[in-house]
């Protein structure tokens, strides 16, 4: 089960909860896009807050200078050698990626990513962050071009805050590539790269909608889609990584928006068969997203998934859109309904444990705003929406990270309108 929270932990009893993207050296669970959300592979235990009652989020966006500027994407990363994390930001354009470096109680300093960003002509579709060639530096993974003819652009990361290219870290990928998530697929350590779209255009007799490339260990990659991935039918919205039938490796649930999500199996080293009909429920919904945790600490990874709707057939109470899949033991799931889960149209979901009492609780974005469940263990949730949240609670999406090194998970949210940055206070 997963204990950081970064789709890159391996199974382990110590941590009953699982988290989606994770900052290098957090002692917090975080499981993002975004990704992100969400945000590296080493065990830590999660710090137990003194007085978890007293938890709430407290809005800090003074501390970031931004101003105006929209957002089309944000990843929390280390851009320099302290133990900070700072902030990568897209802005709405998709024109210019910037850097805002963590110092402390003085606020973020921004500063541009490097030349090569500040020379760019071509926009960038989606970008991620992780540590590529293994020199403790985070790098950026850039998606450029058009959606007919896209291209991945990796900057690394003299470790300064400056984001350089290589001659060796450009590559052409498939039409309709439109996001990527670092991830270790084949068990080696570092980060290879998951490439998906709603709408991918395959070569003549390949039905591959992803695409991924292997690290070979000093980041450079070599593209190993046909081997490693079975064909799958388009529309793929995102993915979660985890290990879902316990052994130890790292599986994929992806979210497609028409239909039936589909459930990958590891067979060890990296090569994916599709364990769908076998393993998950048949539900026909419109899905966007998905996290897991040990929501039931049985020591199985289950799965929170958010829709913007359900088959009526499928419901089992009106209004419901949104729900669990039960790990039963070796990634056999059944959905699980549950009528705390807010019944509004919803796109995104977080699971961490926001109050530091050892059990996953959950952000969940949804056309009302945002939902805040605290997890008490055994499928057990209060909504601490009202109590523990800000009053500014629209966002299109989150990322999380430590902003003041207190060891608790911060966050950082925007929409069209306005990023927002919530530090996580116990007093």
């Amino acid at each position: 089960m997963k204990v950081c929270k970064s789709i890159y932990q391996k199974k382990s009893r110590l941590f009953p909860f699982s988290i989606s993207t994770l900052i290098s050296g957090l002692l917090f669970i975080l499981f993002i896009s975004a990704c992100g959300g969400i945000s590296k592979p080493h065990i830590t235990r999660n710090p137990v807050a003194h007085n978890p009652s007293s938890q709430s989020f407290r809005d800090a966006t003074g501390l970031l200078p931004i101003g105006k500027l929209s957002i089309a994407q944000a990843n929390f990363l280390r851009a320099n050698q302290d133990s900070s994390s700072d902030l990568a930001i897209l802005n709405k354009s998709k024109s210019k990626l910037y850097i805002l470096l963590n110092q402390g109680k003085k606020g973020f300093r921004r500063i541009p990513a490097g030349k090569w960003t500040q020379n760019n002509k071509e926009k960038i579709k989606s970008f991620a962050t992780a540590d590529l060639n293994s020199d403790g530096g985070e790098d950026l993974i850039l998606i450029t071009g058009t959606s007919e003819n896209p291209k991945m652009q990796i900057l690394f990361n003299n470790k300064k805050g400056y984001f350089y290219p290589k001659e060796e870290g450009r590559y052409s990928l498939r039409p309709g590539i439109e996001k990527v998530i670092p991830v270790d697929l084949d068990g080696d350590g570092d980060r290879d790269l998951f490439y998906f779209g709603n709408m991918i255009k395959p070569p003549a007799k390949k039905y591959h909608q992803t695409m991924v490339w292997i690290n070979k260990g000093d980041g450079n990659f070599e593209n190993l889609t046909s081997l490693l991935m079975p064909a799958l039918p388009a529309g793929i919205r995102d993915a979660s990584f985890a290990d879902y039938d316990g052994d130890g490796v790292k599986d994929i649930f992806l979210v497609y928006g028409k239909g039936q999500n589909k459930l990958l199996i590891n067979n060890g080293v990296g090569k994916f068969s599709d364990r769908t009909s076998l393993s998950l429920p048949r539900i026909l919904d419109d899905s966007m997203h998905a996290d897991w945790a040990d929501f039931d600490q049985d020591g199985d990874n289950d799965i929170l998934v958010v829709n913007r709707s359900i088959h009526k057939k499928y419901r089992r109470y009106s209004g419901e859109t949104n729900y669990f899949l039960e790990n039963k033991g070796g990634g056999i799931f059944r959905k699980r309904s549950h009528k705390i889960l807010p019944r509004f149209p919803s796109q995104k979901v977080y699971l961490l444990d926001g109050n530091g009492n050892n059990h996953p609780d959950a952000l969940i974005l949804t056309a009302k705003g945002v939902y805040y469940l605290q997890g008490y263990g055994k499928w057990q949730f209060s909504d601490e929406t009202i109590r523990r949240l800000p009053r500014f609670k629209k966002f299109d999406q989150m990322v999380f990270g430590d902003i003041n090194q207190d060891k608790f998970l911060d966050l950082f949210g925007w929409s069209r309108q306005a990023g927002r940055l919530w530090l996580n206070r116990f007093d």
